[in-house]
């Protein structure tokens, strides 16, 4: 199956954290077996960046980003026009890290795998955790 992912959803998978729901945890496991793919919006790698450089949590940004470039069942989504066009269509979600993560999720027609609440109470996408 395939799967967006937020920043949350894949930073605690990555660090172990027991913050992540067993579903994801167990999404993110099948991805690594090759059973799954999980969608990378671009903004994802740049807030877990952003969130590196900060120190919020701990975790080794660069193997992070090696561990998801050198597998064939993360694949990054760059932020292209479609993308964006869905982006303008949205008006229900201010935030724009979420904006982008539910566009491309609209783009691509998978469901996000998050914890977020705004983005759960959304209608028109599904949502896994």
């Amino acid at each position: 199956m395939n799967f967006i992912t937020d920043t949350h959803a894949l930073l605690w998978w990555f660090i172990d954290s027991p913050k992540i729901s067993p579903k994801a945890s167990e999404i993110f496991e099948k991805c690594e077996e090759g059973e799954n793919i999980i969608f990378i919006p671009s903004i994802v790698i740049a807030e877990a960046l952003s969130i590196f450089d900060k120190k919020r949590i701990s975790f080794d940004f660069k193997k992070l980003f090696k561990q998801i470039n050198d597998s064939e069942n993360f694949v990054l989504i760059a932020l292209d026009y479609p993308i964006l066009q869905k982006m303008v269509a949205l008006k229900d979600i201010s935030e724009l890290h979420d904006k982008i993560i539910v566009s491309t999720a609209k783009h691509l027609k998978l469901p996000v795998i998050t914890k977020d609440k705004v983005i759960q109470k959304l209608p028109y996408i599904k949502t896994v955790w």
